[in-house]
C-alpha cells in the first residue's frame, strides 16, 4: 500500500508538472529624439541635443506567467529603464528600476508584490492623460507630481467588477518602530460605459523621516471616445509637507527624467497646496497619423525652497502638441512641441529661472521602436 501510494503521488506530481504551462516574453521600447530647448541655462541660451524619447522612456523587460491550474496563474515582471541616447540606466542606476514584482492571478483578481507603478499613476498613464504622462520634464510635471509614478516594497491588488475597475496598494515604509513612517497608500477607481469613462483616485505618502509629514493627492478624470477623436480631462488636488511635490515641480527640464535634482530644493515641513487640471484630445487623422494636443495648469500656494525660503504663490501652465506617424505596428516617427510659462513663485520651479526668463519652449523629433 505504501509503495502504491508513493507511486500515485509521484505520478500526480509528474502530471501536474506536465500540465502546467509557462511562458516568458522579452519586450521593450527604444525611443530617441533630437530635442531643442530655449532658455536652457542661467544665461538664457538655447540647446540642441540627442535625448531619450519624448513620450515613452526607453526600456527592456521580462514578463511571464505560469498556469497553475484551476484558473490560477503565477506571474512576474522585471523592467529596466535606460537612456537610449547614451545607454545609461535610469531610476538611479537600479537594474530593474521600473518594475520588479511577482504575483498571483485568478478569479479573485491580481495580487502583486514588489516595485510597481502606483494605481493612481496607471490610471492616468493608461486611460486619462492625453500624453500618457509625457517623458520630457517640461510636459510631465503635473501628473508626475501627483502620482509619484512607482514605489518599492509594494503590495497591490487589482480587479474588475463588470464596468468598474479598481486597484489599491500599500507600500511598506520598513522603518523600525513605525509601520506608518515612509509608507504609501494608493488607490484608483474607474467606470466605463461605452465611449464614456470616468475615474479617480486617492494617494497618501508619508515621509520616511517624519510620520507627521504627508503628501496627499486627490484626482478626478474623465474621457469620451468619439471614434476618430477622443477627449480627456482631469483635476488634481495636492497637499504636501514632505517636499516631494516641490521637487517634482522643479525637476530640471534641461535634462531628461522626472527625478533629476533641481537647482532648488523643496522645503520639508512646509504645507504646500496645489490645484491643477488638464485637458486634451487625440485625433486619428489617418490610419497612420495621430495628432494629440494637451493643456496643463497648476495653481500653487505656500511654495517654499531651502535656499529661497517661502516665495509665496504661483501659477504654471503648458501647451503641448504631438504628432505620431506609424511606419508599422512597431515603429513610429513623431514630433512634439511644448510651451511652458510660470508666474510669481512658480518661476523658481523652472530651470531657466536664473536667467530671468519665465517661459521655455521645447521641440523634439524622434523615432520609437516597440518590440
Amino acid at each position: 500500500m505504501k509503495k502504491t501510494s508513493l507511486a500515485l503521488v509521484i505520478a500526480g506530481l509528474a502530471s501536474s508538472s506536465a500540465f502546467a504551462q509557462s511562458n516568458v516574453t522579452i519586450y521593450g521600447i527604444v525611443d530617441t529624439s533630437i530635442h531643442y530647448l530655449s532658455n536652457a541655462n542661467a544665461q538664457g541660451n538655447s540647446n540642441v541635443r540627442v535625448d531619450n524619447g519624448a513620450i515613452a522612456n526607453s526600456r527592456i523587460g521580462f514578463k511571464g506567467t505560469e498556469d497553475l491550474g484551476g484558473g490560477l496563474k503565477a506571474m512576474f515582471q522585471l523592467e529596466n529603464g535606460f537612456s537610449s541616447d547614451n545607454g545609461a540606466m535610469l531610476q538611479g542606476g537600479a537594474l530593474f528600476g521600473r518594475q520588479s514584482w511577482v504575483g498571483l492571478q485568478g478569479g479573485f483578481g491580481k495580487i502583486r508584490v514588489g516595485k510597481q507603478d502606483t494605481p493612481l499613476f496607471d490610471l492616468l498613464a493608461d486611460h486619462f492623460d492625453p500624453l500618457t504622462v509625457g517623458n520630457y520634464a517640461s510636459n510631465s510635471w503635473l501628473p508626475a507630481a501627483g502620482t509619484l509614478i512607482r514605489t518599492p516594497n509594494m503590495v497591490r491588488y487589482d480587479n474588475d467588477f463588470g464596468p468598474v475597475s479598481a486597484a489599491v496598494s500599500w507600500a511598506f515604509g520598513e522603518q523600525a518602530g513605525s509601520v506608518r513612517t515612509g509608507s504609501q497608500f494608493s488607490s484608483s477607481l474607474r467606470y466605463t460605459a461605452g465611449a464614456f469613462a470616468i475615474g479617480g483616485g486617492y494617494q497618501q505618502t508619508v515621509s520616511a523621516t517624519n510620520s507627521s509629514y504627508k503628501d496627499t493627492v486627490w484626482n478626478l478624470s474623465a474621457s469620451y471616445d468619439f471614434g476618430p477623436a477622443k477627449v480627456f480631462g482631469g483635476w488634481f488636488n495636492i497637499k504636501d509637507r514632505t517636499g516631494t511635490t516641490g521637487a517634482y515641480m522643479a525637476a530640471d527640464s534641461d535634462t531628461t527624467g522626472w527625478t533629476t535634482a533641481s537647482t532648488v530644493t523643496a522645503t520639508a515641513g512646509n504645507q504646500r497646496k496645489d490645484n491643477g487640471f488638464f485637458l486634451g484630445s487625440s485625433y486619428k487623422a489617418t490610419n497612420a497619423l495621430t495628432l494629440t494636443g494637451a493643456f496643463y495648469y497648476d495653481k500653487s500656494k505656500n511654495v517654499s525652497y531651502t535656499t529661497l525660503g517661502n516665495v509665496g504663490d504661483g501659477k504654471r501652465y503648458a501647451v503641448v502638441g504631438w504628432a505620431d506617424y506609424a511606419l508599422s505596428k512597431r515603429t513610429q516617427l513623431y514630433t512634439t512641441i511644448d510651451y511652458n510659462k510660470a508666474r510669481d513663485a512658480a518661476v523658481y520651479e523652472l530651470t531657466n529661472s536664473a536667467s530671468g526668463k519665465n517661459s521655455q519652449t521645447t521641440l523634439g523629433v524622434g523615432i520609437r521602436h516597440i518590440f
